[in-house]
């Protein structure tokens, strides 16, 4: 399953409005909850985002994970700069595996820049990439329009595709405004 855009395209045009220059204002928020228990982070789809650093400079063993040669990188020269280490790795996050199943995964942007026809072949992935009582902290990107990327992530149709049977849904939920002008929905879940 390839990806409908060519996004190595979009790092070179400069057409990366997805992009913020800081931390998730999420991810600020669930940092407490993060450096309880550092174990092994994925970051799928981390393009440039400075999570990645972030993660390791906790103690997280991290795998950021991106289909752009510039976005992989970019990470590993920010890695090596800061002297903390991390695995980024180019694959199509539909193929992709971990050698064992991780503690958390923190998908903040991959999910709404999959067409939605491959959305239930990406929570597969997600769920089996985590062990169980893992975490995945996911970020719902509300567009309030038709088409993407990114593509809108409502509650009900996230609720139904993260389902109650195979994720417990933290009752919490976290708003973080993007630069793009919408905003996204946090919710920790845990794998059944």
């Amino acid at each position: 399953m390839e990806p409908i855009i060519d996004w190595e395209a979009r790092y070179k045009e400069k057409t990366t409005a997805w992009e913020r220059d800081h931390l998730n204002p999420a991810f600020n928020e669930w940092r407490a909850r993060f450096q309880l228990n550092p174990g092994h982070a994925v970051v799928p789809g981390c393009g440039r985002a400075p999570e990645v650093l972030e993660f390791a400079r906790m103690g997280w063993q991290v795998t950021g994970i991106d289909l752009a040669d510039t976005a992989v990188a970019f990470q590993q020269a920010t890695l090596n700069h800061s002297g903390f280490g991390a695995e980024v790795v180019q694959a199509n996050v539909l193929a992709w595996s971990p050698s064992e199943p991780v503690d958390l995964v923190y998908e903040q942007t991959c999910l709404c820049a999959l067409n939605p026809d491959h959305w239930s072949d990406y929570e597969a992935q997600l769920h089996k990439w985590l062990k169980p009582g893992g975490v995945l902290a996911v970020l719902f990107m509300q567009t309030d329009r038709e088409g993407g990327p990114p593509f809108h992530c409502g509650l009900e149709p996230m609720r139904a595709l993260f389902s109650a049977e195979r994720w417990d849904w933290d009752g919490q939920s976290v708003v973080s405004e993007h630069p793009a002008g919408i905003h996204e929905l946090g919710f920790w879940l845990t794998k059944r």
